[in-house]
């Protein structure tokens, strides 16, 4: 059927699948051409032949199916060359895997040129021609009349193919998702019945109220007059009312059990829903890393040398987005081995190597990161041409470039510009190729290193995160309120002395991996009021790190990491500076998520004093932490203890608190009884039976009043206990005080 026959919607998605399908087949006859070139024989050689053969016959068939006439003919052809050499009339000899492989770009050429309407020049045809030529039994050309094979790799399909079985799992996630969400609005409809009788209880106090008990004479009169009425109404409304607060009672242990079963069925659909929905924009790294494999070998021609390309772990899957970016990172790295690192087949001959160069791509998941390992076994990185390409460049005066160390000499060949040539070459060129490698990865949050050995090989290591997608943040307080960084980019959290504290050139910086990294107060990168004159005896610091770029931020308090969905900022918000998105805290505030690549470009360029060494020896305000589930109650007790000039640090919960005593210093724990995961009670147990926090203070401040509590409170060895019906500032801050 002619395309103009079909409906132009339609012919658009038959375009898009056959695309999708063409590179997957073209793929394999590339792979089949390289393996028959390495000498397979027998059984071996035959499945290949197949293979590639059935390839092309598909290639064929589905063209047709597209109106792509000329794909089709050119298809036809090479499937008739396979058929030839399954036959053997056709026998295996130079240029005649050229010709293939240039076949094989022929037809993705005029793939694209059908797809548009792009007229083709004569070369479609006179390729065309020698591929025909060849299957009826003619000589393939010289390998150099052969049209190369494009050295430039393509991006990523608009669409991606799914199994079955995981489309099956995200519908079923959904499905129960959906009867756990009906679950929710039952507990919202009781809880609105719940508020009902809240107002109604609410009005009948109001009405016990307005009966006019107050002592006086015109009360009085009125209640010898008609003293019967008065209190029969009074036990109605005190009956009703008791009858109210026992079924709101009900209700609310109903509606508290209800949702715990609802909340933990919930979090497991919805991590799992996350993971794979998110896990739908993950593709195998082959899609993108095989066609380095005939890149490598078309420039190894042109240079006049042999080089092969290894891939491991290519079956490992990344986020689609990263894999497109790392394309041109990793071709720039390519094209650096093959022409700076791999030598001349007769230079290799003559140092006892291996004619044919090996450059071998591995990839391997640590975490929720993946490494991508570049390696040659070529000539290396001669340091002492490194040197003197410095000296010549004058990016260091003699001393300095003395005193350069190995790894600092390396971190050199990154610099713009910089190149161990005096020209570079078309193909290739360290001046532009690692520069660019370093800033797209600095993008994608990665970062490079470079190992060498002079005639021993160069090895690239490239870091990065297997998805772009960060869920989990560090929050941190900075001038009194609460932000999250995420957590993918956080190096480091350090707790420091001031005399820890490193004086540079009018700045200040912290010591990380015994290297020195500016220190900048968080509060005034964001416009606030900073922390300078805040002389404490120790220091909170969060190490942020994008790609190559570090930088030590000063925080009141560090928090602790909690999963987030982070919502961008909806217009006219959507480039506020520092700012990424929001995403909810526990108590449902909105808390903002800092942008890690505004924060570090600000740091980087400002400088600066953070703490100062003035007053290091006065002696700091005593630190305390307050745990207590309610964000109420843990507010007024922070701001009654702050206002009296303590330093505190709060936890929602008992394991937050027991998390923050032991990853910092604290003279006073101040902790609720009730809290999730871990009570009062047993979070002070935990404290009296560890060696280094058992001298530590604890008073439990509670609204359980009774003997029972009081005496639990002993028993677990509290050093006071404040009730808080009874609770006032002046008797929190005199036990403190006591206690201190």
């Amino acid at each position: 059927m002619p395309r103009s026959d079909i409906d132009p919607r339609l012919m658009r998605q038959l375009l898009q699948t056959f695309s999708a399908q063409l590179e997957e087949r073209l793929q394999a006859i590339v792979d089949g051409l390289l393996a028959l070139e390495q000498g397979a024989t027998g059984e071996a050689r035959a499945k290949l032949l197949d293979a590639i053969f059935r390839a092309a016959h598909n290639i064929k068939g589905a063209a047709r199916g597209v109106g792509l006439e000329r794909v089709a003919e050119l298809a036809h052809a090479l499937e008739d060359l396979f058929s030839a050499l399954k036959r053997e009339t056709v026998a295996s000899q130079p240029g005649l895997v050229e010709l293939c492989l240039s076949a094989v770009e022929g037809m993705r050429g005029l793939a694209e040129a059908d797809a548009t309407d792009t007229p083709v020049g004569q070369a479609s045809a006179d390729l065309l021609q020698r591929v025909r030529a060849v299957a009826a039994g003619a000589a393939p050309p010289p390998a150099s009349a052969a049209t190369p094979a494009a050295t430039s790799a393509r991006p990523l399909s608009d669409t991606i193919r799914l199994p079955v079985a995981r489309l099956d799992r995200i519908a079923d996630l959904a499905e129960e998702l959906q009867a756990s969400n009906i679950r929710v609005d039952d507990h919202y409809q009781a809880s609105r019945h719940q508020h009902d009788l809240a107002q109604r209880l609410k009005q009948l106090w109001e009405q016990l109220n307005s009966q006019e008990h107050i002592r006086n004479p015109q009360s009085e009169i009125r209640n010898r007059q008609n003293p019967k009425s008065d209190i029969s109404l009074d036990r109605h409304l005190l009956v009703e009312a008791s009858d109210l607060i026992l079924e709101i009672e009900r209700l609310a242990d109903s509606m508290q059990r209800g949702l715990r079963a609802t909340v933990a069925q919930l979090r497991p659909l919805a991590s799992g829903l996350r993971e794979d929905v998110r896990d739908l924009r993950m593709v195998p790294a082959e899609s993108v890393l095989k066609p380095f494999v005939l890149t490598v070998r078309e420039l190894a021609r042109d240079l006049g040398k042999r080089v092969e390309l290894v891939l491991e772990g290519e079956r490992l899957e990344m986020d689609r987005a990263i894999l497109d970016a790392l394309r041109d990172p990793l071709i720039h790295l390519l094209r650096n081995a093959v022409d700076h690192g791999i030598e001349a087949p007769t230079q290799r001959r003559l140092m006892g190597k291996a004619e044919t160069g090996l450059i071998t791509l591995r990839l391997e998941r640590e975490g929720q990161s993946v490494v991508i390992t570049v390696s040659d076994d070529g000539a290396g990185v001669d340091s002492t041409r490194v040197r003197g390409r410095i000296r010549e460049l004058g990016l260091a005066s003699e001393e300095e470039i003395s005193a350069l160390s190995s790894r600092a000499l390396l971190d050199y060949l990154f610099r713009p510009g910089f190149s161990t040539r005096d020209q570079v070459s078309e193909i290739s060129g360290r001046g532009v190729g690692l520069d660019v490698v370093q800033v797209n990865l600095q993008a994608l949050g990665g970062r490079i290193a470079v190992d060498t050995e002079l005639n021993g090989g160069t090895r690239f290591r490239l870091c990065l995160p297997l998805t772009l997608a960060s869920d989990h943040g560090l929050l941190v307080r900075a001038a009194g309120q609460v932000f999250a960084l995420p957590s993918l980019y956080v190096q480091r959290i350090l707790e420091l002395t001031p005399a820890q504290i490193l004086e540079v050139a009018g700045s200040q910086a912290v010591t990380v991996d015994d290297t020195p990294v500016p220190l900048r107060d968080l509060a005034s990168l964001l416009g606030q009021r900073g922390t300078l004159d805040d002389y404490a005896e120790l220091i909170s610091v969060v190490v942020i790190q994008r790609g190559w770029q570090r930088v030590a931020l000063r925080v009141d308090h560090v928090l602790g990491e909690r999963e987030m969905v982070v919502k961008p900022l909806a217009p006219p918000l959507v480039a506020v500076r520092h700012i990424a998105g929001g995403t909810l805290g526990r108590d449902g505030d909105i808390l903002l998520v800092l942008a890690v690549a505004d924060l570090l470009a600000s740091a980087l360029g400002a400088s600066g004093r953070v703490v100062s060494h003035t007053h290091a020896e006065a002696r700091p305000a005593p630190r305390i932490l307050v745990a207590d589930d309610s964000i109420t109650t843990r507010t007024l007790e922070q701001s009654i203890l702050e206002n009296a000039g303590y330093r505190v640090q709060v936890a929602a919960d008992g394991e937050q608190a027991w998390e923050a005593l032991h990853n910092g210093s604290f003279d006073l724990l101040i902790t609720d009884v009730e809290m999730p995961e871990l009570d009062g009670f047993e979070l002070t147990r935990r404290i009296r039976g560890d060696a280094r926090l058992a001298d530590l203070p604890v008073v439990i401040v509670t609204s359980l009043g009774s003997e029972e509590h009081r005496r639990r409170g002993l028993e677990v060895r509290a050093d006071a206990y404040v009730v808080k019906s009874s609770f006032e500032t002046r008797e929190l801050l005199e036990v403190v005080e006591q206690l201190l």
